[in-house]
């Protein structure tokens, strides 16, 4: 008799059930194997062998293949050989920031090779702590001499993403969780379109007036570059802007004060990362007592979100006050947004994901925005980080849940 045995597990906030079997009689076993020896597959199905197994090794090339059908000015991602800081696995705050030194002057170099090779080249973004990469602007027709370096790892796109909306605290029942512990102690970071700091569910004045004081009356405002004296909050302690206001109708423009653009006051495409910050941990909100950081990464005019900008945010929540000791880093990394059908292996900030769990941070994704369509769930949500033990606040089970 084939005894099963099920065992109730949760992971990523799912309940699922686990079977195990015993060792099944002898006579059912040699049937199996002897099935397993002798059966083929139809020959339409035999075509289809892949000659080698496909493995998170050998799935993607060393250029993004879009890449290789561009012409003109392409903004890529290069990723290094050498390990990020992350990936480095070191536990001493020193070495962590010896390590970064190290990757700064690795990159430098490479990009000082691109730029005898292309002068026109520029780099626009880094990133040592979760990921060991640069973004560059270069001509595609470079593309294959930079994935050429030696130190090289993968040439890729800069994939954006969009926005997604979280649900609510009665939905999820959240009530109950907050009857043991409503978040004291906890920091997040928001990586989405900002937050209005100025609201009252985040300890904020909540007045037009404090509002207009801090964002202006336009997307051009200079009031919405600087922090006015209206940050931080009881609630909003830490920010930053890797966005700017006009991007992607222009260029980022990376600044102080991640204020997030009202639609309902300006013409503009913000909100979203109030309305999520609020769930997370306004006033009302599933987590009222926990820290945000308002990392801003996504458009004010558009609901798209920057790659880049996304990378850099990463960074930030790992390591905010940069100076290389990750001992200051976000407990939780919240991203409502995604990219349908993204391929964990083959995304950048997925990696990053890796990066972010193996400094003991646990990321929180989108999944299911896009229908039930199957494998549309992507990407970072697919990402499958899990933590590396010990680490004294690595989360139990995996990095990634949704919502």
């Amino acid at each position: 008799m084939l005894i099963r045995k099920f065992t109730l597990s949760a992971a990523a906030g799912v309940l699922t059930f686990v079977a195990t079997s015993s060792i099944a009689p002898p006579t059912q076993a040699a049937e199996r194997a002897a099935a397993r020896t002798f059966r083929t597959a139809p020959a339409s199905i035999e075509r289809l062998r892949l000659a080698t197994p496909l493995t998170r090794e050998n799935a993607r090339s060393a250029i993004d293949p879009v890449l290789l059908r561009s012409n003109g000015s392409q903004q890529v991602l290069v990723r290094f050989r050498s390990p990020s800081v992350a990936e480095s696995n070191v536990t001493n705050p020193a070495d962590g920031i010896m390590r970064r030194e190290e990757i700064r002057i690795e990159q430098n170099t490479f990009v000082n090779r691109v730029q005898r090779l292309a002068p026109g080249a520029r780099m626009i973004a880094e990133v040592q702590g979760v990921l060991n990469a640069v973004v560059l602007q270069a001509d595609s027709a470079t593309i294959r001499q930079i994935a050429a370096d030696p130190s090289v790892a993968r040439v890729s796109r800069v994939i954006d993403y969009k926005l997604d909306l979280s649900e609510t605290v009665p939905y999820i029942t959240a009530s109950k969780l907050q009857r043991v512990n409503k978040g004291r102690g906890v920091k997040v970071a928001v990586l989405d379109s900002g937050i209005d700091y100025t609201h009252a569910a985040f300890g904020g004045l909540g007045t037009a007036a404090a509002y207009a004081a801090a964002y202006g009356t336009s997307t051009t405002d200079a009031r919405n570059t600087t922090r006015d004296g209206l940050f931080p909050t009881a609630r909003v302690v830490q920010d930053f802007d890797f966005v700017g206001e006009a991007w992607p109708n222009g260029d980022l423009a990376p600044d102080p004060d991640p204020i997030d653009c009202g639609p309902t006051v300006i013409d503009c495409a913000g909100s979203h990362g109030t309305h999520v910050a609020d769930i997370i941990g306004g006033a009302t909100g599933v987590a009222p007592k926990v820290k945000l950081y308002a990392v801003k990464v996504c458009s004010a005019v558009t609901t798209s979100c920057s790659g880049v900008a996304l990378l850099q945010g990463m960074e930030y929540a790992a390591d905010p006050n940069g100076d290389g000791d990750t001992s200051d880093r976000v407990d939780i990394i919240n991203m409502s947004l995604g990219s349908p059908y993204g391929q964990p292996f083959d995304d950048d900030l997925a990696a990053a994901v890796q990066g972010a769990t193996k400094l003991g941070i646990l990321t929180v994704a989108s999944a299911g925005n896009s229908s039930d369509k199957p494998y549309v769930t992507g990407s970072p949500g697919a990402a499958p980080a899990h933590c590396r033990s010990p680490r004294p606040r690595c989360p139990a089970t995996s990095s990634r849940t949704s919502t």
